[in-house]
């Protein structure tokens, strides 16, 4: 399950289209705080966050992850700062996508960190969208 982590609402419904046609089940949170709630609650296998969001930043978001969850993927949508910019602040220990985010580019790279056998099989039933 792959957990959206967007604060603005519309946005964050279009990356859950884009993962659910391309056949991942998704969970969504508008906050840091409410993805925190939701990886206590549920299997995680993946977090795609928003860098600026009010509350709990993306870069507070992964702190806090790292602190619970260390080996949990996560990519970082970026729209105002440079990919090598957000890496260097991040010490390359999450993944970049910039925004507008390509949905090619986007299921490569999650394919890319759910290599290890977490990805979704086509004996897996229908995904499911929850809104949290």
């Amino acid at each position: 399950m792959i957990l959206i982590v967007e604060d603005e609402e519309v946005y964050r419904e279009l990356l859950a289209r884009i993962l659910t046609k391309a056949g991942y089940d998704v969970v969504q949170a508008a906050d840091g705080f409410r993805a925190l709630s939701i990886m206590e609650k549920l299997k995680i296998d993946l977090v795609i966050s928003d860098i600026f969001m009010p509350g709990m930043n993306g870069y507070s978001l992964v702190a806090r992850l790292r602190a619970k969850w260390l080996s949990m993927p996560v990519i970082l949508t970026i729209g105002f700062l440079s990919e090598e910019t957000a890496k260097n602040m991040m010490n390359g220990s999450v993944d970049f996508i910039p925004k507008p985010i390509d949905p090619e580019k986007l299921i490569e790279l999650i394919h890319r960190q759910l290599s290890t056998g977490n990805s979704l099989t086509a004996d897996e039933p229908l995904p499911t969208t929850r809104r949290a």
